[in-house]
């Protein structure tokens, strides 16, 4: 695996300056969570650095992209292949910047739709990745506070934002996220 600096470079060089800053944004949030929740920062530092790095493909060019790289299409997926960037990322990041650790490969895959049995290292990274200092929509300041208090808390309060989201905008609803807020909710609902 590259060098957390190397990583940073490459990545300087394969985004558009928008979406690198917001990369650093992420990494540098995460690092802030990892710290609170008494996380290990290295891998979360990876995953959260290189979370947005399939987006050097743009969202128009993703489909074809992931179908080139063998990549698992699902219907949410062709329809929003905004959403693709986690599953090109993944392959960067394998290809591109070595890494071969499936939790910090998860990370990245599932920053964006969430999952069921997600590992605090994934749960920093999508909250972070939600929550950074660029970040400005209804409700963020209410996340910030709780992603530093309960990540599990966050994950729930980040997933209803998220479908309420995709509701009113007449949005598909990937089976990740509803798995996701199923699953944090039921364990909510037996404390």
């Amino acid at each position: 695996m590259m060098k957390l600096e190397e990583m940073k470079r490459v990545l300087k060089e394969s985004l558009p300056p928008k979406r690198y800053k917001h990369s650093v944004n992420v990494y540098e949030t995460a690092l802030e969570l990892a710290a609170t929740h008494k996380l290990p920062a290295e891998k979360i530092a990876v995953s959260a650095l290189l979370h947005d790095c399939g987006r050097e493909v743009g969202s128009k060019e993703s489909v074809a992209k992931a179908r080139e790289l063998g990549l698992p299409i699902d219907d949410v997926e062709l329809q929003q292949p905004i959403l693709l960037h986690a599953k090109i990322g993944v392959y960067n990041a394998m290809h591109k910047y070595g890494v071969a650790d499936q939790e910090i490969l998860d990370g990245i895959l599932y920053h964006t739709t969430g999952i069921d049995g997600m590992t605090p290292l994934a749960k920093v990274v999508f909250l972070a990745d939600m929550v950074e200092p660029g970040r400005d929509f209804p409700g963020v300041e209410e996340l910030r506070r709780l992603a530093r208090k309960d990540l599990d808390k966050a994950m729930l309060l980040a997933y209803g934002n998220t479908i309420r989201y995709l509701l009113d905008e007449g949005q598909l609803i990937h089976p990740h996220c509803i798995s996701g807020y199923n699953e944090l909710l039921l364990a909510a609902k037996k404390q």
